[in-house]
């Protein structure tokens, strides 16, 4: 998670490159709004395409899995998109309070704690589940699988 989070947050960065311009006009407002929702589509896009053209992320190559249908066979886009929107209502609560815990003064660290709660949920889905899947894969129909190599 964390190899992929560094690539995602290289994307991103780049992404970001036509609003470095726009000297502040993003950092409230309906602008603030439009960009937010292009970069979610920004990370939507990667994660659909690549897991759709063999699904694979670049961790997933290094790591050897492989994302495919519960049955085994290639992803659809409606699964892609799921697995994503699953995926970020239980990893996303994570990153934000991570961010939050660099601003104590502002959030209580106890408060702040309790957005990884649902990431905690989904890893231990994992730990009790008898294909060893996460819980945002069998909401949307998808597992990972164990590639070997060659």
């Amino acid at each position: 998670m964390i190899y992929e989070s560094l690539l995602l947050l290289a994307l991103l960065f780049i992404a970001s490159f036509p609003a470095a311009g726009l000297k502040g006009a993003t950092l409230s407002g309906l602008p603030h709004d439009i960009f937010q929702a292009y970069l979610l589509i920004v990370m939507a896009s990667y994660f659909a395409w690549l897991w759709l053209h063999g699904g694979q992320t670049l961790p997933m190559k290094t790591w050897r899995f492989k994302l495919v249908t519960a049955e085994g066979g290639k992803l659809t886009m409606t699964q892609a998109l799921s697995r994503f929107m699953f995926a970020l209502l239980f990893f996303g609560p994570a990153w934000v309070g991570m961010l939050l815990q660099l601003f104590p003064e502002r959030v209580p660290r106890v408060l702040s704690m309790w957005a990884f709660l649902p990431m905690v949920a989904t890893l231990l889905w994992a730990l009790f589940d008898q294909d060893r899947q996460f819980l945002h894969d069998r909401m949307a129909g998808t597992r990972l699988v164990n590639v070997s190599a060659g």
